[in-house]
C-alpha cells in the first residue's frame, strides 16, 4: 500500500457537513476526471458519520457493474477505509492480500481500491475513493494528481462548511431578535401577544386568505370591568384579566389567535372562515366562557363580555380598518344590552346570531332543507275541502323540523325574504301542477310579504311560473288556482301600490286575500279601494270568540262586512266543533285550523283528501 500524498489523517471530531446541490454540481465533474485518470469502474465520495465511524456514500459514478449507490453505506467500504483513519491514504492493487484480515474486504471481490482523506479546517470529513474488480490501482504519479483533485473537493467542502456556519450564526441572531421582540410585544400580565404582534399576525393572515374564505376579527370588551378596579382594587382586576385570557386560550380553535390590546380589551383573529355561522359558534363559546363566575380572594364576580365582529375582506382591506369596524360593532353590542356580539355590516343593529341564521337559511334554500306543508281549508257548512294554505318548514340537519316562527322573523326586511317568497311560490305551483295532472285540483293560498307585493311585475312573474309548470290560472270549478295572502297591515302601508299590484294579479287570474283581517284597522273606504277576493279573520278573534263578547262582535262584523262587499270569509284558528258550528251559523264561508286539520306534507294531504272524498261518498 502507498503512503498518504495529501498528508492528512483522520480526526475523530464531529463535523456537520452534508453535500448540498451546489457543491454536488461542482464535485461531480472532478469525480469523472478521477475515473478517467485511474481507469477504475467506480469512483465515489463519502462523508464520515463519526458516531459509528461509518461512511455515507453521497456521490457515486459507476461505469460498469454498480459497486456502490448514492445515499447508502457499504460494509466493505467501511472496512477498507478503517486504515485511513490512522495511516492516511489507502491504495491497494491486491485487496485480498492487503486486507486479508477483513472478511468484508475479501467478500467484496475487489482487486484494487484507493481512499484519500478529505480535510476541511484540519479535520478529515470524508474520503475520495475508487474501486475496481478488474484493473490495478493507480500508480504514484496518477495518485498525486488524484490528491490534487481531492484537495479541490476538500476546499469545496470547507467553503460549504463555512457557509453553513454563517447561516447558523445568522439563524441564531434572528431567533434572538425574535425572542427579544416577543418579550417586548407580549403582555406581561396575561402572557398574550400585544397590539404590535396582533397587527403583524393580522397582516400575515390577510395575505394568506385564499379561495373565497374569510378572516374574522373579534373585538372583545369586558362589561362592567371598571367597577372591579374601582371597588376591589387593581389586584382583583388583574386576577380577572388573567382568568379571562386563560379562558380565551381554552375556547378558541387551534388556528385562531388571541391578543390583549390593553385594559379589558382583547382581540381574537379567527382564520379560515367560510360563513358567519362559523364565527357565531366560536363567539358563542367565548361569551359563555366569559360569563362564568370569577372566584377571587374576597368574593366571586359575575361579568359578561360584548364583542364586535368584522370580516376580511368584507368590512375593510387594511388591518386598522378592520380593527375600527370591529370596535364600533362592539360598542353597538353594549348599547343593545351587552353580553352579545354584533357584526359590522349594512344592518349593524342586527345581532350576530341573526346574521348567522340568515346565512344558514340561504344555504337551506340552496340545499333543499326547506319543505312545504299544507293546511286544508273546508266549507263551513258541508266540511268539503276548498283549498289549502301553503306553509314553509325547515328540516334542519341538527335541530329537526322547525316551524316558521323559529326562522321567518329574522328574514323581515331582508332581500332573502323576497327570495324565499318566490321560492315557495315556485315549489307550490309545481306541486299544484302535479295534482292537477293527477285529477286532484286544489286551490292553494300562498303568503307573500310586503317586499314581494311591491316587486315590479310580481303578477307577470307568478303567471310565468304557472305557465312554465303547465298550471291553468283557473281550476275546473272556475276558482283561481293560486291565491296570494297579504297581511292587512301590509296593504295599508302603501294603499296605492297595493291596489296596483292586486289589480295586476286579478288580470292574470290570481286572487288576493287579506290575511289577519281585523288587526290593521282597515276602514270601509280602504277596503272599497282594494279589489281583494277574500278576508281571513285573524285567529286571535276566532279563538276567543266563544268567551269574549268583544271578539264575537268583531267576528260577526267582519263576516257582515265581507257579505256586503261580496267577499269570501275564511276563519283561521278554528280549534273546536263549537267554533266551527258558530262560524257556520254566522255565515262564514270557510274554516281553517287545528280543529279541521293540521299542516301536513303533500303525501299526507293527498291521503287526507282521499279520506274526505270517501266520507262524502259514504254519506
Amino acid at each position: 500500500m502507498d503512503s498518504n500524498p495529501l498528508g492528512a489523517t483522520a480526526h475523530e471530531e464531529p463535523f456537520d457537513c452534508t453535500l448540498q446541490a451546489g457543491s454536488k454540481a461542482m464535485v461531480q465533474p472532478l469525480l469523472v476526471a478521477v475515473q478517467r485518470l485511474t481507469g477504475v469502474e467506480t469512483t465515489f465520495l463519502t462523508l464520515t458519520d463519526w458516531s459509528t465511524r461509518s461512511q455515507d456514500i453521497v456521490l457515486a459514478l459507476n461505469t460498469g457493474e454498480a459497486l456502490v449507490a448514492e445515499g447508502s453505506r457499504a460494509a466493505w467500504c467501511d472496512a477498507l477505509c478503517q486504515q485511513a483513519f490512522d495511516g492516511g491514504t489507502v491504495c491497494s492493487s491486491d485487496v485480498p492480500r492487503d486486507f486479508g484480515g477483513s472478511a468484508e474486504a475479501v467478500r467484496s471481490g475487489l482487486r484494487s481500491f484507493f481512499a484519500l482523506p478529505l480535510a476541511a479546517s484540519e479535520r478529515t470529513v470524508g474520503f475520495l475513493c475508487g474501486a475496481s474488480r478488474s484493473v490495478a490501482a493507480p500508480g504514484a504519479a496518477e495518485l498525486e494528481t488524484v490528491a490534487l483533485i481531492g484537495q479541490a473537493m476538500a476546499s469545496q467542502l470547507q467553503l460549504e462548511r463555512r457557509t453553513r456556519e454563517a447561516e447558523a450564526r445568522h439563524l441564531e441572531a434572528t431567533e434572538t431578535i425574535a425572542r427579544l421582540m416577543h418579550q417586548a410585544s407580549t403582555d406581561g400580565l396575561t402572557g398574550l401577544p400585544g397590539r404590535a404582534l396582533m397587527l403583524a399576525r393580522l397582516e400575515k393572515m390577510m395575505d394568506d386568505v385564499r379561495n373565497g374564505r374569510r378572516l374574522a376579527l373579534c373585538y372583545l370588551d369586558l362589561d362592567g370591568f371598571c367597577v372591579v378596579n374601582d371597588q376591589l382594587g387593581h389586584e382583583a382586576g388583574n386576577a380577572v384579566l388573567v382568568a379571562a385570557a386563560e379562558r380565551l386560550r381554552r375556547v378558541i380553535r387551534h388556528s385562531d389567535f388571541a391578543a390583549r390590546l390593553g385594559g379589558d380589551e382583547f382581540v381574537l383573529l379567527l382564520d379560515g372562515i367560510d360563513s358567519v355561522a362559523e364565527v357565531h359558534v366560536v363567539v358563542d363559546r367565548v361569551l359563555e366562557s366569559m360569563a362564568q363566575p370569577y372566584p377571587l380572594a374576597e368574593r366571586t364576580l359575575q361579568l359578561t363580555a360584548s364583542i364586535g365582529v368584522a370580516l376580511y375582506p368584507d368590512h375593510g382591506q387594511m388591518a386598522e380598518q378592520l380593527l375600527r369596524a370591529a370596535d364600533q360593532a362592539m360598542y353597538r353590542a353594549k348599547r343593545m344590552g351587552k353580553n352579545r356580539a354584533c357584526l359590522t355590516g349594512l344592518d349593524p343593529d342586527r345581532p350576530l346570531a341573526d346574521q348567522a341564521l340568515l346565512e344558514e337559511l340561504r344555504l337551506a334554500m340552496e340545499t333543499d332543507q326547506l319543505v312545504l306543508h299544507y293546511q286544508p281549508k273546508v266549507c263551513a257548512r258541508t266540511r268539503e275541502p276548498r283549498g289549502a294554505e301553503v306553509l314553509v318548514r325547515w328540516q334542519h340537519p341538527a335541530r329537526g323540523l322547525l316551524a316558521p316562527g323559529a326562522f321567518l322573523p329574522v328574514l323581515a326586511g331582508t332581500p332573502l325574504e323576497v327570495e324565499l317568497d318566490l321560492w315557495i311560490i315556485e315549489r307550490a305551483v309545481r306541486q299544484l301542477a302535479d295534482w292537477h295532472a293527477a285529477g286532484r285540483p286544489l286551490p292553494l293560498s300562498i303568503n307573500v310579504t310586503a317586499g314581494t307585493l311591491a316587486l315590479p311585475g310580481l303578477a307577470a312573474r307568478v303567471a310565468g311560473i304557472m305557465a312554465a309548470a303547465g298550471l291553468p290560472a283557473l281550476s275546473p270549478e272556475g276558482c283561481a288556482a293560486i291565491e296570494l295572502e297579504v297581511l292587512e297591515s301590509t296593504a295599508l302601508n302603501d294603499l296605492g301600490a297595493a291596489r296596483a299590484a292586486i289589480l295586476d294579479c286579478a288580470r292574470q287570474g290570481i286572487s288576493i286575500a287579506l290575511d289577519d283581517f281585523g288587526t290593521g284597522y282597515c276602514s270601509l273606504s280602504y277596503l272599497r279601494q282594494l279589489p281583494v277576493q277574500a278576508l281571513k279573520i285573524d285567529r286571535s278573534f276566532v279563538m276567543n270568540m266563544l268567551g269574549s263578547d268583544g271578539d264575537m262582535h268583531i267576528v260577526r262584523a267582519v263576516i257582515g262586512l265581507a257579505r256586503a262587499f261580496k267577499l269570501t270569509t275564511v276563519a283561521e284558528g278554528v280549534e273546536t266543533p263549537d267554533h266551527a258550528r258558530t262560524l257556520a251559523e254566522l255565515g262564514c264561508h270557510q274554516l281553517q285550523g287545528f280543529g279541521v286539520a293540521r299542516p301536513m306534507p303533500a303525501p299526507a294531504l293527498e291521503a287526507w283528501l282521499a279520506q274526505q272524498a270517501g266520507r262524502g261518498q259514504g254519506a
